[in-house]
């Protein structure tokens, strides 16, 4: 049998097993638990026992794959890939794209609000594969990059509207002194002389994170110019406050990561606290003088 033959029998009787003791009222079997187990047998049990652990990892970005009605879907779904699948290497590979691709379209909808035309895709695909050539894939790629960077673009404007609108209110409710349509502030703590201006040098600490104190980021420089350094909501925060000063301010993820919010975990829509303390620039240390 060829090896990746073995990797989907593997594959297979992890669903088995793992579809046997899915009642919360049953404990989960152990190899030793099994009759005359030969190396087969435990190769393909302990293959079993990572996929099973590669669902909880998936579980740790997304806590709804906990619960014990996703845990059973996920192996009704899993069972039912598995018995589609047939003794030929392209249907196979044909299914699991296909799989992959309605997965995708889910994304995309969800991701851009927009409907995508199943029957196009599934065209696109039997055209490009109609004749013995490959497709002119410069082309497609160009095209496709094209028409994402205007439903980006969309997105984008939707998203920072829907956020500017949840700031407004979350800033009514509390009253938070507004700076900007993407920025509002509560009083300072200490501070002295001058307001900070642009190109200013001073050293600075940084603490994002979301309303529920969940932190998204930390940094701190030792020296930076006001400006320069953190544009957008932080640089303009920064104009208002003093040297020594700390205060919190409050913006959205679009405002202050644009397009780099997937990064950080942040929700589009979501309200930012941004926590910075501000204070004289730390001395460099002259470099030491080498022994002659």
């Amino acid at each position: 049998m060829k090896r990746k033959n073995i990797l989907c029998a593997a594959g297979a009787l992890a669903l088995l097993l793992a579809s046997c003791g899915g009642g919360s009222d049953k404990s989960a079997r152990t190899l030793a638990d099994y009759d005359n187990v030969t190396a087969a047998d435990s190769l393909i049990y302990y293959f079993g026992q990572l996929r099973a652990m590669d669902y909880w990892q998936y579980s740790y970005n997304d806590s709804t794959l906990k619960t014990r009605e996703s845990r059973d879907e996920y192996l009704k779904g899993l069972r039912a890939g598995m018995d589609a699948a047939r003794d030929n290497d392209a249907y196979n590979m044909g299914l699991s794209t296909g799989i992959q691709l309605a997965m995708n379209l889910k994304e995309f909808s969800e991701g851009y609000d927009v409907e995508f035309n199943r029957a196009i895709l599934l065209n696109a695909i039997e055209d490009g594969l109609v004749n013995d050539s490959v497709v002119n894939a410069g082309e497609a790629n160009q095209e496709f990059r094209k028409v994402l960077e205007q439903l980006n673009l969309k997105k984008e404007e939707a998203d920072r509207k829907i956020a500017g609108e949840s700031l407004a209110e979350s800033a009514k409710a509390a009253k938070w002194t507004r700076i900007s349509d993407n920025l509002y502030a509560t009083a300072g703590k200490g501070g002295e002389g001058a307001t900070l201006k642009t190109g200013q040098e001073i050293s600075i600490k940084i603490e994002i994170s979301n309303l529920d104190g969940k932190e998204i980021d930390r940094r701190a420089l030792d020296s930076m110019k006001v400006g320069q350094a953190f544009p957008g909501p932080i640089a303009e925060a920064l104009l208002t406050m003093k040297m020594g000063e700390e205060r919190t301010f409050y913006t959205t993820g679009p405002a202050l990561f644009g397009r780099f919010i997937d990064r950080y975990g942040v929700k589009p829509t979501q309200v930012l606290v941004v926590k910075i303390a501000t204070a004289a620039p730390k001395a460099k240390e002259a470099p030491a003088e080498s022994a002659e």
